[in-house]
Parts: C-alpha cells; sequence; structure tokens
C-alpha cells in the first residue's frame, strides 16, 4: 500500500511540474495562426497566409503547425532546438523560440517586407536578443 501511495504521489507531482512548465513557458504557446490573425500592426507581413500543416508536418519534417506566406514559410516545433535545427539547416532561415521561418523560394517579395517579417516574430514577446539575417 505505501508503494502505491508514493508511486501515486510522484507522479501527480510530476505531472504537476511539468504541466507548470508549460504554463511558464509563454512561449511554447504562440502559435503560427496567432501571428497570422495578428490585426494590431498597420503593415501586414504576413501576406496571403496559407495552412500548409497537413502537407508539410510529418515523418520527414517533425513540426507541428506550419503556413505559408509572401515572405517566408513559418514552421512551429514541439522545442526551441527544433526550431534552431531547422533554420540552421535551410539555405535561408531564422529561428525564434519555437517558431522557424524559410526564405527560400520567396523571391517575389521585398528583402524588407522579409526583415519586417523577421522582426515582427522576434518582437511579439518583445524578449528577442540576438542579430537578423542579412535580407
Amino acid at each position: 500500500m505505501q508503494r502505491v501511495l508514493t508511486a501515486t504521489t510522484t507522479l501527480v507531482v510530476t505531472a504537476g511540474l511539468l504541466t507548470g512548465c508549460a504554463l511558464l513557458d509563454r512561449h511554447s504557446q504562440l502559435t503560427i495562426a496567432m501571428l497570422m490573425d495578428d490585426e494590431g500592426y498597420t503593415v501586414d507581413v504576413t501576406t496571403n497566409p496559407v495552412d500548409i500543416t497537413d502537407t508539410v508536418c510529418g515523418d520527414d519534417l517533425k513540426c507541428v503547425e506550419a503556413y505559408s506566406t509572401d515572405e517566408a514559410n513559418y514552421y512551429r516545433f514541439t522545442s526551441r532546438d527544433a526550431a534552431a535545427s531547422y533554420a540552421a539547416s535551410v539555405d535561408d532561415g531564422f529561428a525564434v523560440h519555437y517558431i522557424a521561418m524559410d526564405f527560400t523560394g520567396k523571391n517575389n517579395v521585398s528583402t524588407d517586407a522579409q526583415r519586417s517579417a523577421m522582426e515582427r516574430l522576434a518582437g511579439t514577446w518583445q524578449d528577442y536578443d540576438g542579430p537578423f539575417p542579412d535580407r
């Protein structure tokens, strides 16, 4: 009986800690859909958003959400490391927290618009402290 009680207590405490970590990491709560729907800006830097999650996220690319815009393709991952690894694996990528942007093939939009898209993503939580790739 003591073992069952100890195991149950351990399970409940562990679940609580894991839930607390997810709640405390507000960056994990940001979805790409939220970025696409953000109407608080005068300039739209997520032009023509299309949800491509079902076609790109899966066995080959372990993302949980994906959108394509005129400026970039956005991919959300379950960890910061996965987002950073993906951004580093493409020729023209950028990552902030759980979201990576891929600018590959997005040549019909100005580099200023792409820079603004990076700044919008980086400024969402107003805590980004890093460089932006040259555009």
